[in-house]
């Protein structure tokens, strides 16, 4: 009797860079990776990221304001502005909330602008670039990211900014959290050829500011563990091994009706992804 063996997975097309969300996806849980940046799943909108869309947008415009402008006043006239521009966006458009819960989602905007003339004073502050759009080589990985604010200080040294409306970590976390803007410092180093010297997440609902500086021995670690990680989703889409790590957030994953930990069919998102083309 001749048994035969099972084919071979077709490999699949690996991203052509990375940037610091979806490295961290990438750790968190391969599969939610493969789906999110391998297979581009649609996702629905949520009221938390679209949030955050909304605030970034109003202190990008803050801080394009001369710095004797930056007052709470404007700060909440910048809100509506961008209430204004965001009002088409499809993270707005495709959020299913009642008017009670609208009327709750502008008021918790408005509170963390009011929270974050508690981190700093914004007049103090020295931008250089704001949104600013960043790709560069780290080794053997493409990176490309957005960095929210990059900054001078008062001796024209470089800091990273990153605006957080969510809740700040633990210490027992703090490092991991940090780990997207220590990438960032790197990609400006490459980019730039300076180092920024610190770099900090402003998380405007508590409020708190985490800061750290940055070394040339982490930047080595940076950049050996980005290059890692890029190693290891390629071998993923080579062997079509995406593995799940299931965790607290798993609730949150738009992707659990998929995920074989929750007794989903991962091939069942693929199906319904290629049925819609």
């Amino acid at each position: 009797m001749t048994t035969t063996s099972p084919a071979a997975p077709i490999p699949v097309q690996a991203p052509k860079s990375i940037s610091p969300s979806s490295i961290s996806q990438f750790q968190s849980c391969p599969l939610a990776f493969r789906f999110s940046y391998v297979d581009r799943l649609p996702q629905e909108p949520s009221p938390a990221a679209s949030k955050g869309t909304l605030v970034h947008l109003a202190l990008e415009h803050l801080m394009m304001r001369a710095p004797d402008q930056r007052s709470i006043t404007n700060a909440l006239a910048d809100l509506a502005t961008a209430r204004t521009e965001l009002v088409n966006d499809p993270d707005f458009t495709g959020l299913n909330l009642t008017e009670e819960q609208w009327g709750s989602f502008y008021e918790e905007a408005e509170r963390l602008v009011y929270k974050y003339f508690e981190l700093e004073d914004p007049s103090s502050i020295r931008p250089i670039g704001l949104e600013l759009r960043l790709q560069a080589n780290i080794g053997r990985a493409t990176v490309r990211g957005v960095i929210d604010r990059l900054e001078l200080n008062d001796d024209d040294e470089l800091i990273i900014s990153d605006y957080k409306t969510g809740k700040a970590p633990g210490p027992r976390y703090q490092d991991q959290r940090l780990a997207g803007v220590n990438l960032y410092a790197l990609m400006v180093e490459e980019a730039l050829g300076k180092r920024p010297v610190k770099v900090q997440l402003l998380y405007l609902a508590d409020p708190v500011a985490i800061v750290a500086t940055t070394s040339d021995q982490q930047s080595r670690g940076v950049a050996n563990k980005t290059q890692a990680v890029w190693d290891a989703i390629g071998d993923a889409c080579t062997k079509v091994d995406f593995r799940t790590k299931p965790g607290p957030l798993c609730n949150w994953c738009s992707f659990k009706p998929f995920c074989p930990e929750f007794g989903g069919n991962p091939q069942d998102a693929i199906d319904l992804l290629n049925s819609s083309k």
